[in-house]
């Protein structure tokens, strides 16, 4: 089977990890000029802010917080968006709150993605080593292949 056709629909979670980088090269080659959609996914961890952030970032409320946080997630999911779309791919920014692993697989199964290509390690640091990484998470919930970039 040519790849054209073969994907309609890829989703890419994006962080702006050098993984998630990877990724977002890796969707470029993939598609080349099949025509598939490029859906770059990123996620604004909705998660408590913890009082050193308050302090840290001069912010008297969490609420501004989680738009800062959330305008970031914006701004990297643009960025990865842009660099597909220079190379003549479609692509389109999302931004969702909440888990990200938990975001990335309802997104792949709403979009009724083929496939999706996420970064083996993303920015989420100390958590990740003790709750199990995004990707892993994704590999085994997800309900279509998982490509995962080293």
């Amino acid at each position: 089977m040519s790849q054209q056709g073969f994907y309609k629909t890829i989703l890419v979670p994006v962080d702006g990890s050098e993984t998630s980088q990877r990724a977002v090269d890796a969707a470029r080659e993939l598609t080349g000029a099949g025509g598939a959609e490029v859906i770059l996914l990123s996620v604004a961890v909705d998660r408590d802010v913890m009082p050193s952030e308050l302090m840290a970032t001069g912010h008297i409320s969490s609420k501004n917080i989680q738009d800062e946080r959330r305008q970031q997630a914006a701004g990297i999911a643009q960025q990865a968006a842009r660099t597909l779309q220079d190379a003549g791919i479609t692509a389109k920014d999302e931004v969702a709150t909440g888990d990200p692993a938990h975001c990335i697989i309802e997104r792949a199964r709403e979009l009724n993605a083929p496939l999706v290509i996420i970064g083996r390690r993303g920015l989420t640091g100390f958590r990740e080593l003790l709750m199990g990484s995004v990707s892993n998470k994704v590999v085994h919930y997800a309900d279509c292949p998982v490509l995962v970039i080293n």
